[in-house]
């Protein structure tokens, strides 16, 4: 029997730091205990000659943010498409937010990195959430040091920004981002730097998709 997989490993200059390999490793452990059709499923966790690695479903398909590129997608996505690959999307998400442990305690997993790379649609039309990497679990053993952010900035809520106690309401407010792009096909919240990015997403009106495509319904 043969399956064709995906192996992700740490990087060797990467492997030598204890933080990094505790979070692949808690990635890991979060990972296998998803079993969803919408999120991309873990099989292995492994060792070999000293070095960690994941094996996963091997996917054919391209991630969400090529449909933002006019140079791969020259028309603007139809809405009903976009809302189809939302509602796959929300669906792998939530039963990641609603992981429950042995005890049936919900295990309080955010993913914290939503952002349309990490949202992969399949040839057959399968959308799959990616990447647990960064993902907070109430029972991970690995602690994110004060003050330390993580995650694609333009993607984050306020209080993400601001370093506060999140819940899966982050995972809520990036999807909407990557929706909106995906209909406006450009950014929502990058500017040219950090501190402007940070600005645009705490301080700024958020502007109505209709005003960018008035063919979106309400």
């Amino acid at each position: 029997f043969e399956k064709l997989v995906c192996i992700k490993r740490i990087l060797p200059h990467l492997a030598k730091d204890p933080q990094f390999v505790t979070m692949f490793l808690d990635e890991a452990r979060t990972a296998a205990r998803i079993s969803h059709p919408n999120v991309c499923q873990v099989f292995e966790l492994g060792e070999w000659h000293g070095a960690y690695y994941i094996a996963m479903e091997y996917l054919e398909g391209v991630p969400l943010s090529c449909f933002r590129r006019t140079d791969y997608y020259p028309v603007r996505p139809d809405p009903r498409l976009v809302a189809g690959i939302g509602v796959q999307a929300c669906e792998g998400l939530h039963h990641a937010h609603q992981l429950k442990g042995p005890k049936g305690d919900v295990l309080g997993v955010v993913h914290r990195d939503i952002s349309a790379q990490n949202l992969f649609v399949t040839v057959d039309g399968i959308v799959k959430v990616l990447d647990f990497g960064i993902a907070k679990a109430t029972d991970a053993k690995n602690k994110t040091s004060t003050g330390a952010m993580k995650g694609t900035y333009m993607y984050m809520s306020p209080e993400q920004l601001r370093n506060e106690k999140l819940d899966r309401r982050a995972d809520v407010w990036a999807m909407g981002i990557v929706l909106w792009e995906t209909l406006a096909q450009q950014h929502l919240f990058k500017r040219e730097t950090e501190f402007l990015t940070f600005q645009a997403i705490t301080t700024e009106k958020i502007p109505d998709i209709q005003e960018v495509r008035p063919d979106v319904p309400p």
